[in-house]
């Protein structure tokens, strides 16, 4: 399954449904078939959509896939993407990208993790994000090691001159 087709459709069903007027109701849409669905909402406070859907593969795995999107009225927007295959002998790999921006700042991840027919993993997550009022950016990763089998996290912080700094706890 490919995560470009239900980005595409997420990002159609959104721009058909932010075209509405708004008004004190929400409008829904919905669409389903055989492998899947769309819903799509906008209200006066934003717009949204979300899909799913599933397929067996000739080689006899199953792959699933969701999507969804978002936008605010006052600006804010993301998105999410996801395709799981799970494979005859057991295996299975998951690939996610993930998203959002808006008044507070920036934000994105994505990851590729696959359990292999022994039951071991390999791959990891990556995310960056960005603070709109202090100009601080996170990036931070965690990876399989595949010695051991265990996440190994890195993470690092910038100023917004660039410069390495301290990462902030959270609050």
């Amino acid at each position: 399954m490919n995560l470009s087709k239900y980005g595409m459709a997420a990002a159609v069903a959104a721009l058909m449904i932010t075209s509405v007027a708004a008004d004190a109701r929400p409008k829904r849409a919905k669409a389903s078939g055989p492998n899947g669905s769309i819903t799509a909402v906008q209200g006066v406070n934003g717009s949204g959509v979300r899909a799913r859907g599933a397929k067996q593969n000739a080689d006899g795995s199953v792959t699933t896939g969701r999507a969804g999107a978002f936008k605010t009225a006052n600006g804010a927007q993301g998105g999410r993407a996801s395709s799981t295959t799970v494979n005859p002998d057991r295996s299975a790999n998951r690939v996610s990208k993930r998203g959002a921006s808006g008044e507070a700042g920036t934000y994105s991840s994505s990851s590729d993790v696959t359990r292999n027919a022994d039951g071991s993993y390999s791959g990891g997550r990556t995310t960056t994000a960005t603070s709109n009022s202090t100009g601080t950016t996170y990036k931070g990763s965690t990876q399989i090691d595949p010695a051991t089998g265990k996440p190994v996290r890195t993470a690092s912080c910038t100023n917004a001159a660039g410069e390495a700094i301290a990462c902030p706890t959270p609050r």
